[in-house]
């Protein structure tokens, strides 16, 4: 099949999920598709996927959301750099411990989208710029699967903004 026709299927099984109209056989369907299109992304990207990891929990799309991040040594606001329904980056300032179990409100577009809240593990910490910021990466270890089906579904709102085919 051809990319742009798959694109156009996709688009429409998309916005069915988001409306809650799929019968169970579309929603296995749409979920093997968006599946398909995160391990197409991720290979896009040049990252390898590790062996049995759902793609779609892996793919990250670039998107500054207000964040608030609790650290033992107190609460810090941040902007997300990009988002996934595994996890988060963004720039923080200070020295958490690189094993530190944080505490996270993840601000969602819209007024009438609750906010995402839950645990997560830093996974990566990158040495400091020059304005003392650092990018750290985090992992989700405590988020509900609603939350996590809703950040899915915004981060393939977000990749289908950028494909244009």
């Amino acid at each position: 099949m051809e990319l742009s026709t798959w694109l156009t299927n996709f688009r429409e099984l998309h916005e069915r999920a988001r409306r809650k109209l799929h019968t169970s056989d579309e929603r296995a369907l749409y979920l093997e598709a968006r599946e398909q299109l995160a391990r197409t992304l991720l290979a896009a990207q040049g990252h390898k996927l590790q062996e049995g990891a759902a793609a779609r929990r892996n793919f990250r799309v670039p998107k500054g959301l207000t964040l608030d991040v609790c650290f033992r040594s107190g609460p810090v606001r941040s902007r997300t750099l990009d988002i996934s329904s595994g996890g988060f980056s963004c720039m923080l300032n200070g020295e958490p411990g690189e094993s530190e179990h944080i505490g996270f409100v993840l601000w969602l577009p819209g007024e009438e989208e609750p906010p995402v809240v839950g645990r997560a593990r830093i996974v990566a910490l990158i040495p400091r710029s020059e304005e003392g910021n650092r990018r750290i990466s985090f992992t989700f270890t405590d988020v509900s699967e609603e939350d996590r089906e809703r950040l899915e579904m915004l981060i393939f709102d977000l990749a289908l903004g950028y494909i244009r085919a």
